[in-house]
């Protein structure tokens, strides 16, 4: 899996482009890619993690259905 990130710096302004680097490689998912594989997880913690998002996804649902439909 390869991804490029690609930041421009502007100037001497290179703390502004490595905090933009960081929330982009963040976005990208990069760095839970790389610790997914670099340690082992027992088959148990990988259903329950994915059962934590799945439940976290149905709840952002609701909440936004919640959101959408609210009486004032």
């Amino acid at each position: 899996m390869a991804i490029n990130a690609v930041v421009r710096v502007d100037g001497d302004n290179v703390d502004y482009a490595l905090k933009l680097l960081k929330k982009k490689i963040e976005r990208e998912g990069l760095i839970r890619e790389i610790k997914k594989y670099t340690y082992y997880e027992k088959p148990t913690e990988v259903r329950r993690k994915k059962l934590l998002k799945a439940r976290r996804k149905q709840q952002k649902l609701q909440r936004k259905i919640a959101e959408k439909y609210k009486y004032y």
